[in-house]
């Protein structure tokens, strides 16, 4: 691999002879005594970022410059220790936002900056496996880097993961958090229970309302379920319908998003699951 650029000691800029896209290369001492259109020395490469974005690549050279080489080195291991978890590749822009975030992370902190997470219990359920990874994440900074970031930036690392797999934007997954808390706690208050969250009735539930929500935020519709199993499971599940009605009501109220037959159909089912498994329990 032949040296395009060089960032700084530590970074070289190559580019990929097959594809000709650009690679970050990094490693200790990689570009020492180094000048352009020289060979890499292979076995000092400790890691490689491959940017499919110019636009990222462009950033994330600039964050290289700003911040510690340290924090970029961390995050490549955070992403690496994510997509090994969930089992799926992240977007790439992860590398920029995360390596930003733990960067300013690190910042307040040394200014005494604490910031809380609101949404952390509800980023925790919604979200377990991420939140594992972002637990993980906080206490590997904390050692590395021999300093204390709060519980709540697991949160706030959890989003950023939860990001690079759908590809949405933290806002947006936000809204995603909140739709799916509020739906949570409606099912809750409507038959005064506390969910049972190592049930995999409860699993199910989640991913059903982590894609219900998902549909609310881009307006997509379902198709349209027979009129007759509606009204079977009108009858069979009686108290499931009539919560999924009053979150149909919540949702069209507060997001303007038309909540069809379908979604009725498929929210009493996986409610009465949920509810009949905790009620078996106290019984």
């Amino acid at each position: 691999m032949i040296i395009e650029k060089i960032l700084n000691n530590n970074v070289v800029i190559t580019v990929d002879p097959k594809t000709r896209g650009e690679k970050i290369l990094m490693g200790n001492g990689l570009a020492f005594k180094k000048k352009i259109g020289q060979e890499v020395e292979e076995s000092k490469i400790e890691k490689i970022f491959i940017m499919d974005n110019p636009n990222d690549s462009d950033k994330f050279k600039k964050l290289i410059e700003e911040i510690p080489i340290e924090i970029i080195h961390i995050t490549g291991d955070i992403v690496k220790k994510a997509e090994e978890k969930l089992k799926r590749k992240l977007d790439n822009h992860i590398y920029v936002a995360l390596a930003d975030h733990i960067a300013f992370a690190i910042k307040r902190l040394a200014n005494d900056i604490v910031v809380q997470n609101s949404l952390l219990v509800e980023i925790r359920r919604v979200h377990k496996e991420e939140y594992e990874i972002g637990q993980w994440a906080v206490q590997y900074i904390n050692q590395r880097l021999n300093t204390a970031l709060p519980i709540d930036e697991s949160g706030f690392i959890t989003l950023h993961i939860v990001n690079a797999s759908y590809t949405d934007n933290i806002g947006e997954s936000y809204i995603l958090t909140n739709i799916v808390r509020d739906v949570l706690n409606i099912i809750r208050y409507y038959f005064s229970v506390e969910f049972i969250e190592d049930d995999l009735n409860y699993d199910r539930l989640l991913t059903h309302l982590k894609f219900f929500a998902k549909r609310i935020v881009t307006s997509e519709k379902n198709g349209k379920t027979d009129s007759e199993f509606l009204d079977l499971v009108k009858q069979k599940h009686k108290e499931a319908y009539l919560c999924s009605v009053k979150i149909k009501s919540f949702v069209e109220s507060k997001y303007n998003y038309e909540v069809m037959e379908d979604e009725l159909v498929y929210l009493s089912l996986h409610i009465h699951r949920v509810i009949s498994v905790i009620r078996s329990k106290i019984e």
